[in-house]
């Protein structure tokens, strides 16, 4: 039993903060991300909105795994601030011995929680920036610990093009279970065109700890100033369709995103629902 927690601890990796928080999320998140989204993929395109902003997103992923989403946004003066928080759960989960073996199955819980805390500024006329503050903890069986991060980016926004790079997961490691767990840090790199009102994007991303590449390329098509359509192809040890859209109506905001994750696991469908008071 021992044995199958210490496989089970050292390959987590808290790969739970790369899965999608909010609709954007199954798409290129990193260059197309806005608003209050942008808080949990490239704080540099984080604007807030001189009204109070709340976003809700529930993520439904393969097998029992979920998690939910919340955002804050305010616009103070000339300085953009939110706050977001996202709970994982990786749902019941059975922990079955190798046999032969007088050890009993058993169930347990494990989740992945974290506070964002987001600041996003102007630089220059094109240019912005944006830091994230993260506190992240994991709980897996009896193990749990907790740890202090950052994500920062830069993006230079023209009137029809813009490019952002960017740092993700910066921090120390946690331990469970005398084991230290490194954050999934990441490098990204995004940009934009906008082609008679159709959006083309692309997003490239390097993981620091296994060094290995993600990709993906998308587009978003406004449609009568109220919807918006975004669809992608992406690349993550294995290529993967992802879709979606928003409906800005008044005050409110339906967005939905969709995804065949790889391996043929399953269906990822995310929700997100947004006021503005």
């Amino acid at each position: 039993m021992t044995q199958i927690l210490f496989i089970l601890i050292s390959t987590s990796s808290l790969n739970s903060l790369l899965m999608p928080a909010t609709p954007i999320g199954v798409v290129t998140s990193f260059s197309l991300a806005r608003n209050e989204e942008a808080i949990f993929y490239n704080p540099a395109n984080f604007e807030a909105d001189e009204n109070y902003l709340v976003n809700f997103s529930y993520n439904q992923f393969f097998l029992s795994m979920k998690s939910f989403s919340l955002t804050l946004t305010k616009k103070l003066k000339s300085r953009n601030f939110g706050i977001g928080v996202v709970n994982f759960d990786y749902g019941d989960i059975e922990l079955r011995p190798d046999y032969p073996t007088e050890d009993s199955l058993i169930s347990y819980s494990a989740n992945d929680f974290s506070i964002i805390f987001c600041s996003g500024v102007r630089i220059s006329p094109q240019g912005r920036m944006g830091i994230n503050l993260k506190y992240i903890s994991e709980n897996i069986y009896v193990y749990g610990d907790y740890t202090l991060a950052f994500d920062i980016s830069f993006s230079y926004r023209g009137p029809k093009a813009g490019v952002s790079f960017g740092a993700t997961n910066i921090g120390s490691t946690i331990t469970l279970n005398n084991e230290e767990v490194n954050l999934p840090a990441r490098l990204s790199l995004g940009g934009y065109y906008d082609f008679k009102k159709i959006i083309q994007s692309f997003d490239i991303h390097y993981l620091i700890n296994n060094g290995k590449f993600e990709f993906g390329f998308g587009f978003l098509l406004p449609l009568k100033k109220i919807i918006e359509l975004n669809a992608a192809i992406n690349y993550r040890e294995a290529f993967y369709p992802g879709l979606g859209f928003a409906i800005n109506w008044d005050r409110m905001t339906l967005k939905y995103g969709a995804s065949i994750y790889p391996f043929n696991l399953g269906m990822i469908n995310t929700l997100g629902i947004g006021l503005n008071f």
